[in-house]
């Protein structure tokens, strides 16, 4: 489940780097107390809110910013969710 975030390419009008990270960081609390012994249901209700969390992109055009690729992102978090299912089996 480990994937380097410099696999995931800058795009014009990508996903906010900072709101990706705090998503990031809350999979892996959630794998941290999954770790630690949180019950499944609770592990499967807060994997739920983390999927709910908002991404924010950043503004494209001429004078847009740069973040993270969407479409790399996107396969990131689907890999990411994957593994913690498995978890669940």
């Amino acid at each position: 489940m480990s994937m380097e975030l410099d696999i995931l390419r800058n795009q014009k009008g990508g996903y906010n780097k900072e709101s990706f990270i705090a998503k990031l960081d809350a999979y892996n609390a959630l794998i941290t107390a999954m770790q630690n012994g949180l019950p499944e249901d609770k592990a499967k209700a807060e994997l739920e809110l983390i999927h709910q969390q908002p991404m924010f992109r950043e503004k494209g055009g001429l004078f847009g910013k740069v973040g993270f690729s969407v479409e790399d992102t996107d396969a990131y978090i689907e890999e990411l969710e994957k593994g913690i299912a498995k978890a669940f089996k």
